[in-house]
């Protein structure tokens, strides 16, 4: 744990560390205004900067509708989808994993999930991109401006959806039920907005890592062809390169995190790609075990502010892992993945695959 003068916050790196700061909604806050800090009005905050009272039912809202939804009939078609870009890009020489499997896959998802009709994959990915881009403002800011341009793109998309009419999926169940729990449409919209973009880029982050991890591995995805070992070998590709990096909270009233003293409205960086790596946490850290148990690791967050998109990432990643495993050619790293540099989101953003067979040494 240290002081960064950069970030303008503690850095917290240890598990139970962590875990502490993601838990304890009295000490550490979602909510700045609550440790003295100028924050939006509620109507404008989502669930993920929200606290209880005012989380709660926002919160209740969602997650009852996200499991009213058919997610074996979003899993089945995640298959389906899967199934038909493998078998377009089967004959070519390679292609980008991230580009032509994840993001079109998550897209359909999220889109499914949602109850509408998915905007083009492309021009889409590249607002996220913006949008999570913009969360490095406070490292970079000249990422801001681009991302408030993304935000207001994707707010005309949203408005479409409105004067398109709905049907059925999880936009038409909470709006419905906005008004019983007591939350604007406002609101709604704003969560909804979260919502998407966090069921997109955490999901194709996390399939992107996973499938990375896997090819890295010789015989890790042949693993998990015995399906006892397919949702361990989920959690433990979650765990070892998970697409979230950290969350920031404010102190709410001055604590101590072990023998460190935090004071009152100062901000604390939990990163838990570190705390995935805690050798008092898990043993072998830096190894993929793929039936690793127990596995409680924080890649999607802990607690009422887990990210909302962590079962969709889950599906998808089951998706490829089966059509994977079905691949007549075992799937290969074609050349070294690319990453662009963030600091809130990890994930490569070319991944070279090819499914065919590498050519015999000379």
């Amino acid at each position: 744990m240290f002081w960064s003068e950069r970030f303008g916050s503690w850095i917290v790196t240890r598990y139970s560390d962590c875990h502490k700061v993601l838990s304890d909604v009295d000490l550490f806050a979602s909510d700045w205004r609550r440790a003295g800090h100028e924050a939006p009005p509620t109507a404008a905050l989502s669930m993920q900067e929200l606290d209880p009272p005012d989380h709660t039912p926002v919160r209740r809202l969602f997650t009852t509708a996200f499991r009213d939804q058919d997610l074996d009939g979003i899993a089945a078609f995640a298959v389906r989808d899967t199934a038909a870009v493998f078998e377009r890009l089967a004959d070519a020489p390679s292609f980008d994993f991230t580009a032509e499997v994840a993001r079109p896959v998550a897209l359909q998802a999220v889109c499914r999930l949602l109850g509408v009709d998915p905007p083009p994959v492309a021009a889409f990915a590249e607002l996220s991109d913006a949008l999570v881009r913009g969360m490095d403002a406070g490292l970079l800011p000249e990422v801001l401006e681009p991302a408030m341009a993304a935000r207001s793109r994707i707010n005309e998309l949203m408005n479409e959806w409105f004067t398109a009419g709905r049907g059925p999926g999880l936009l038409t169940q909470v709006l419905d039920g906005a008004g019983a729990a007591g939350i604007t449409e406002d609101a709604v919209w704003n969560n909804v907005r979260v919502l998407f973009l966090a069921g997109f880029s955490t999901t194709v982050g996390a399939a992107a890592n996973a499938v990375l991890a896997l090819l890295e591995h010789p015989g890790a995805l042949e693993r998990l062809r015995d399906p006892a070992r397919l949702d361990s070998g989920v959690e433990e590709l979650l765990r070892y390169d998970g697409p979230v990096q950290g969350t920031t909270r404010a102190c709410v009233e001055t604590t101590k995190i072990d023998s460190v003293t935090v004071e009152r409205g100062q901000l604390v960086l939990a990163l838990f790609g570190a705390a995935n790596r805690d050798p008092e946490r898990f043993v072998a850290p830096n190894a993929l075990l793929l039936d690793r148990h127990p596995n409680r690791h924080l890649s999607l967050g802990w607690g009422p502010h887990a990210c909302s998109g962590a079962l969709l990432a889950r599906i998808i990643i089951r998706a490829l892992v089966q059509e994977l495993l079905a691949a007549p050619v075992p799937p290969r790293l074609a050349a070294p993945p690319v990453r662009v540099p963030r600091a809130t989101l990890r994930y490569p953003d070319r991944l070279p695959v090819t499914f065919q067979n590498a050519e015999p040494e000379r």
